[in-house]
């Protein structure tokens, strides 16, 4: 009798374990049945069409304009051969014919396929997400079917724009959209390769929607589910679109935010080798090579910048900052002024001109600029006053 009770016992142990370890592809909420067709599966293959990765997205407009992670677009430019493509519902294959972003923005970027009246997905842009919150992570399509996965919100990072989930992230699954139960678009999860698995990370969708918005996108305020198929083009061949400057600073972007400063300095180097003249591309590079104490490279980026853009403040004051570091207080000076003639009430120069002066023993020219930041930046004027006094 007691070795049948044992036996029961054990069986509800199992069955209780199966039920917590088992994968949570659970219902999807009837709010969200419509979404699903929103979701969709990037593929990047090499120009024999042999696959080398794949990821998720989501359609933000029905013209074919499609979020997706930066990680799996990185993948496609890293190697001028490669061929990028959408994996809509019901298997159909679009070539990509855009790359919309002009940089990687949090982590996402949106891409353009030619299609007309697909499902576009209901954003959520300013909602404001809870902590315990229920959500649905809907992946891309794989095959026929899209797949659905149950979690719950960790923690919100404001700081950072995103916050933490339950549902693990793979790469296949970067890019996905995640769903509150009203069936709105509230983040999408983004794989980061130098993250735990369990630090599973999704971003806000204020950026992305910021680039439709420059990028001319109408914004629908409801779910659009056509009737018939998608509008789609005829069949062609797949094609892989010329990769220029702007596709190479993309890269750069990426691998910047992800810490491949090496990747993205080669980068940014061939998208100056391609636009000798592109002025965000030294910047980024100066931005690097700050963060990487190579000081001398970052002032002469900043230069090659300035050189171009003679009358920008934010690069006479990246400039004349990395000056100070290096030690190169007079060439500082000098920076600053520049930038004051551009505009004399920047109370940021002013500032950073005052910490020169004090630098180089200068105690006049730096209590000149705390009198002058008193009438324009009372903060930054009593900083400059506690550390010249």
């Amino acid at each position: 009798m007691k070795k049948n009770f044992f036996a029961i016992i054990c069986l509800n142990i199992v069955f209780f374990l199966a039920i917590l370890l088992s994968p949570v592809y659970s219902h999807v909420p009837d709010t969200l049945q419509n979404q699903k067709n929103a979701a969709v599966t990037v593929h990047v293959n090499d120009r024999n069409g042999n696959h080398i990765l794949s990821g998720s997205g989501f359609i933000v407009d029905r013209d074919g304009i499609i979020a997706t992670n930066c990680l799996v677009i990185a993948k496609w430019l890293n190697t001028v051969e490669s061929i990028f493509d959408v994996e809509l519902q019901g298997g159909i294959h679009l070539p990509i014919e855009e790359l919309i972003s002009s940089k990687c923005t949090n982590h996402l970027a949106l891409i353009r396929v030619d299609a007309k009246d697909l499902p576009e997905a209901k954003l959520a842009t300013d909602y404001a997400v809870k902590q315990g919150e229920d959500i649905v992570m809907i992946s891309g399509p794989s095959g026929e079917k899209s797949i659905s996965e149950n979690g719950v919100i960790k923690s919100i990072r404001e700081k950072d724009k995103s916050f933490q989930i339950s549902i693990p992230i793979k790469q296949e699954k970067s890019g996905s959209p995640l769903f509150n139960m009203k069936g709105e678009v509230i983040g999408a999860a983004v794989f980061l390769p130098k993250k735990a698995p369990k630090n599973s990370t999704a971003v806000f969708l204020k950026d992305i929607a910021k680039q439709i918005e420059r990028h001319g996108a109408t914004k629908h305020q409801h779910v659009s589910v056509p009737l018939s198929p998608p509008s789609l083009p005829a069949k062609k061949e797949t094609k892989n679109i010329l990769k220029g400057p702007g596709e190479y600073f993309l890269l750069g972007c990426n691998y910047d935010k992800t810490g491949m400063y090496k990747e993205a300095i080669n980068a940014y180097n061939q998208s100056l080798h391609m636009k000798p003249d592109y002025v965000e591309a030294y910047v980024n590079l100066g931005l690097i090579y700050y963060k990487l104490g190579r000081y001398f490279d970052a002032i002469e980026a900043y230069k090659q910048a300035l050189n171009i853009d003679p009358n920008s403040l934010a690069i006479c004051n990246k400039l004349g900052t990395t000056y100070i570091i290096n030690g190169s207080y007079s060439q500082a000076i000098n920076t600053f002024k520049k930038a004051l003639a551009v505009d004399p009430n920047n109370s940021a120069a002013h500032f950073n001109l005052g910490i020169a002066y004090f630098l180089t023993g200068d105690t006049t020219g730096a209590f000149a600029e705390y009198q002058t930041l008193m009438k324009m930046d009372k903060d930054r004027a009593d900083i400059l006053r506690d550390i010249i006094n």
